[in-house]
């Protein structure tokens, strides 16, 4: 097989062709062209993508709580700011709630560590009468179970003053 001759091709400034891709067979042809400068194009070499990159993106470091609405009943607002403390893990301040009358003379520090194995505490208010709040809870373990209570709290002098509890599940 044989390989054959092509013509250059060169655009002109004015944009037409001076010359077109034709084999060339016999004697050439002159071409006459437009008395106008010639431009070069120059060809740019493929750009070649950089391989895909995994990113780690870390967690958030905060998580968002949203403050629960405050309750008509300062002694419901005491038992929630009471399992608000718990769940921040801020047992000085459950203490000072009221744990010191449900600890039945024990020390904050087996207080606290009564929780060590409570993830989280979800407390609801289904009712207020007088200065005993009624209520259910949902307490997360560590180990993922769920225990379940039901009963009242007595508030007194912005404390809990005593409760009559009963574990559901």
């Amino acid at each position: 097989m044989r390989a054959k001759n092509w013509a250059a091709v060169t655009i002109m400034a004015a944009g037409g062709l001076a010359a077109c891709a034709v084999p060339n067979q016999g004697t050439a042809t002159p071409v006459v062209a437009p008395a106008a400068p010639t431009s070069t194009i120059v060809g740019q070499p493929p750009v070649v993508a950089a391989p895909p990159q995994t990113i780690y993106a870390a967690p958030p470091t905060t998580r968002t709580i949203y403050p629960a609405p405050v309750p008509a009943f300062p002694v419901a607002q005491t038992v929630i700011s009471y399992y608000d403390a718990i769940n921040r893990g801020d047992f000085s301040t459950a203490w000072n709630l009221g744990g010191q009358k449900l600890a039945k003379g024990g020390t904050l520090a087996s207080y606290a560590k009564g929780y060590a194995t409570t993830s989280w505490v979800d407390v609801t208010v289904t009712s207020v009468s007088g200065n005993t709040v009624y209520v259910t809870l949902s307490a997360r373990q560590t180990d993922g179970s769920l225990r379940t209570f039901s009963g009242s709290y007595t508030v007194s002098g912005g404390a809990i003053t005593g409760a009559n509890m009963k574990r559901l599940s």
